[in-house]
């Protein structure tokens, strides 16, 4: 099975040589002059549309990266980005050559069955769930192209019918067709060092920048042939394209084969990816009913019921009010069962009603897809009551119309999956936005009062909700912001308060000084010092020169400041020291002219008291400071677990989010690690909404970490629904793997 969501027949090693027209020896000279001409003429059509799609991806990803939500999305759109800036010319390359080497397979002899059967696409291989991701997402994008040139595609199989001497191909097999051009682009990227999601955005833009503009490039390559003789008098039909043609030669058109093509319609090729997938989802689903023996079961003796009967039982649920019990113990087989209930009641005399195949499909397919993102919302919670009153209008969506199990971007399928979302992340919290838990119930309420089969209504709530959304972030983004400038601000003033108070130990344990110049060197002076460190850090000049103050007055003893310079330089840098932390000048003054006095006067004595009072009242700087004392024991060492874990916390990028465990029944809850400090271990986390919460230091998370109390959380790739379908098919699939293990075990 191929790795990475790459097509299943797209097998061709990095190492493995493309076959080239160059080397085509055996082919008549005229087509090899024709198909010659086609490779030039792709050439030149693709190569400044294939740079258009590189720069337009770099320049997507750039600002989808600028614009992520936290720092481990940036650094994977940044990844994805250089990914893209290596390998942009080998991608170009590669994208040519596949081209050609499509062309240059033309008339080739037939491949011996080791050799087709390396080429086949395994059929196992399409229930992937990345590659069933990959394929559908290409088929989608082919299809919308062959739509879109239809008429100019009928000319070019025919023509190139004549070329190869063979059949009309099909669009899917043509070389040059919408699936060949994207099998090549899918060809190019696919050593890129991508996870699906980028690879899957690569995709989008190849189609806006080159399959979204084929039709002047058919109409050349049409030109060009009718040119050189090739059908040059072919009319083109009405339609998309034949189901049957009879083969062409290359001496002149069909002349009654045309006309007799136009009795034949296909099915709009815009459905066929669609109905690819609900039927692959469909056989998966029958298979594992086949292993559980309950195919069959539900509407043996039921007459299926209409579309219209079913949209008008489901209308009534719909609209009925559900209690918070009901709610609370969702379960998609007990919907299954009421439904089926209401529509023997609705049903005429003599005759049950039931499901339909295809329709019980899709009841139990949604059914499934409820029950995985019901389970992964808390038990209890707001959300989980507002997502199973989504469960009957997303399954009549899903029931009218099948590209809701395939289009990403279908109104429903992102209604449900940012609703399932935000409350996962948003809703079930404490500290939960009041304004984003009404307009959930708003959006909800509206969903069930006015569906009817409009999905307008989803998208008009979609764009609704996601703007109030965009707000949310836009104002959590701020209020983090300016959490972690306070965070850093705190961080650099307890970094100067340790450096001062460092100095000042120091002093004091060299020192005996009287009591009213230790008090001063404890309070204001420490202060003084802090914020010189706060301004130009303890290496900066004031720093040091106050310090040497500090030294200086712990040293004096009872000796008067003179007039000399020295003690003159002494008492300038104490006043202006103990001005700057907010002692009022006559005390400044009182204080520096009696600090060293033992008998002073009364009057001195009692300013100075006024003095002592003003000083431990005053604020300290950056408020409350622990008292000079040394430094207390060192707590316990961490273990080697906890120093494991300590390292790998200070490598974790900001913006990770953590669970940490709040109760002994292991609720959890999410708190994103928006900065910490390097120097002093201290750690900013924040809820959805910006807020800060618990303080921590680094080394009390590596403790809980190891101790399982707190764990990073694993963001996983894609959308909620997204993976819920991933899940899905990995289930479905579960059956049919344990039976083909079971038939090879037996002899």
């Amino acid at each position: 099975m191929t790795s990475g969501g790459r097509a299943p027949g797209n097998k061709v090693g990095t190492g493995e040589r493309l076959p080239v027209l160059g080397r085509r020896s055996d082919l008549p000279p005229r087509v090899r002059n024709l198909l010659e001409g086609l490779q030039q003429h792709a050439a030149g059509w693709f190569q400044p549309a294939l740079a258009r799609t590189m720069t337009e991806i770099d320049g997507s990803l750039f600002r989808m990266a600028e614009r992520s939500g936290n720092s481990a999305e940036q650094q994977r759109r940044f990844e994805a980005l250089r990914a893209f800036k290596q390998g942009g010319t080998s991608v170009q390359q590669r994208f040519h050559d596949h081209l050609e080497a499509d062309l240059a397979r033309t008339r080739e002899p037939a491949p011996t069955p080791a050799a087709a059967a390396a080429w086949a696409p395994a059929s196992l291989e399409l229930v992937d769930a990345a590659v069933l991701e990959e394929d559908l997402g290409l088929r989608e994008i082919a299809g919308k192209a062959d739509i879109r040139n239809g008429q100019a595609l009928h000319a070019y199989t025919h023509r190139f019918a004549v070329i190869a001497g063979s059949p009309v191909p099909s669009i899917e097999e043509v070389p040059l067709g919408p699936t060949r051009i994207t099998e090549a682009f899918r060809h190019a990227v696919r050593d890129l060092d991508l996870d699906l999601e980028h690879r899957l955005f690569a995709y989008r833009q190849f189609d806006r920048a080159v399959m979204a503009t084929l039709a002047p490039f058919y109409d050349r390559i049409n030109t060009w042939l009718g040119s050189q003789r090739v059908l040059p008098n072919l009319q083109h039909p009405t339609f998309r394209r034949p189901d049957v043609a009879p083969p062409a030669d290359d001496a002149a058109p069909p002349a009654d084969g045309s006309r007799a093509e136009e009795t034949a319609a296909p099915a709009p090729a815009a459905e066929q990816p669609d109905s690819e997938l609900f039927g692959t989802l469909r056989d998966l689903l029958g298979a594992k009913r086949r292993a559980e023996g309950t195919a069959g079961a539900a509407s043996a003796s039921c007459t299926p019921a209409s579309r219209d009967d079913l949209q008008s039982v489901l209308a009534t649920l719909q609209r009925a009010p559900s209690t918070p019990a009901q709610q609370a113990r969702y379960d998609s087989e007990h919907f299954k069962n009421t439904l089926l209930v209401k529509l023997r009641r609705a049903s005429p005399e003599g005759r049950p009603l039931g499901l339909g195949d295809e329709d019980l499909d899709t009841v139990d397919l949604v059914g499934m897809l409820f029950d995985y993102v019901v389970r992964n919302v808390r038990e209890g919670s707001g959300a989980r009551s507002l997502l199973t009153r989504l469960h009957v209008p997303v399954l009549r969506v899903a029931l009218g119309d099948k590209s809701f199990f395939t289009r990403r971007d279908h109104p429903a399928r992102e209604l449900l999956n940012t609703i399932a979302e935000t409350g996962t992340h948003w809703f079930d919290e404490s500290d939960a936005d009041p304004d984003l838990s009404r307009k959930m119930q708003m959006v909800v309420d509206h969903v069930s009062a006015n569906f009817d089969g409009d999905v307008g209504v989803f998208d008009h709530l979609l764009g609704d909700l996601s703007k109030h959304m965009q707000l949310l972030a836009r104002r959590a983004e701020v209020v983090e912001r300016r959490n972690i400038d306070a965070a850093r601000g705190r961080d650099r003033l307890e970094i100067a308060r340790e450096a001062a108070r460092a100095a000042v130990i120091r002093i004091l344990q060299a020192t005996i000084p009287a009591p009213r110049v230790r008090s001063l060197l404890e309070q204001a002076w420490t202060d003084a010092l802090a914020l010189s460190a706060l301004r130009e850090g303890p290496e900066g000049s004031e720093f040091k020169r106050r310090v040497e103050i500090a030294e200086n007055i712990a040293r004096r003893g009872v000796a008067p400041l003179a007039d000399t310079p020295d003690d003159e330089a002494v008492r300038q840098e104490l006043e202006g020291g103990l001005r700057q932390v907010g002692l009022h000048g006559d005390d400044v003054r009182g204080l520096v002219d009696n600090l060293f006095t033992r008998a002073p006067t009364p009057a001195a004595t009692a300013q100075l008291q006024r003095i002592d009072e003003a000083l431990k009242d005053k604020p300290r700087l950056g408020g409350e400071a622990a008292p000079i004392t040394p430094p207390r024991a060192a707590p316990a060492p961490l273990t080697p677990a906890e120093t494991e874990m300590l390292q790998q916390l200070k490598r974790t990028p900001f913006g990770t989010w953590f669970e940490f465990v709040r109760n002994q029944q292991g609720d959890t809850v999410r708190r994103k690690l928006a900065w910490f400090s390097p120097v002093t271990g201290h750690c900013l986390f924040v809820n959805q909404r910006g807020a800060r919460v618990d303080d921590h230091t680094l080394e009390q998370v590596a403790r809980d970490m190891a101790r399982g109390q707190i764990r990073p959380v694993v963001m996983e790739q894609g959308s909620l629904i997204d993976r819920a379908w991933k899940a899905i098919v990995g289930l479905l699939r579960a059956p049919g793997e344990a039976a083909q293990a079971g038939a090879g075990a037996r002899p």
